[in-house]
């Protein structure tokens, strides 16, 4: 599964980073993730055990470009893995997934889709503010 979501916002990008980029308040913001544990870092990485909303749980490595305000989740196990990336430039911020669904979650990967958008587009809503993130 590969999409995009953008979302504009007005204010300061520099505030939408700091939201976007504080590893311990993703489920804050990304409400399919239910818990995220920081169980270890390596050179600027962060290795984290995750349980997700919808079930099941996985782990994941987790790095921030704080030049180009960009963070990388990389999925390395759980129902899906790959990589979403989460960057804000100038007015807008950008989520853009690349996952493959494992087990039983393939069987569902059009629904999951569709509901992954949808959580996508919530949690750039919450990150800008237009939402709020309880």
């Amino acid at each position: 599964m590969r999409f995009e979501e953008t979302k504009k916002f007005e204010g300061d990008p520099s505030e939408v980073w700091k939201r976007a980029s504080t590893i311990g308040d993703i489920p804050k913001y990304w409400h399919g993730t239910r818990t995220l544990e920081v169980v270890g870092e390596d050179g600027g990485v962060a290795h984290a055990k995750i349980k997700f909303a919808f079930g099941g749980s996985g782990e994941a490595d987790i790095s921030k470009d704080e030049g180009r305000r960009v963070l990388t989740i990389a999925y390395t196990s759980g129902p899906f893995t790959g990589k979403q990336t989460v960057g804000v430039e100038g007015g807008q911020v950008v989520a853009a997934w690349d996952v493959e669904f494992k087990g039983v979650f393939r069987i569902a990967s059009r629904w999951n889709e569709g509901h992954f958008k949808s959580g996508t587009v919530h949690a750039l809503e919450r990150l800008t503010g237009q939402e709020s993130p309880a």
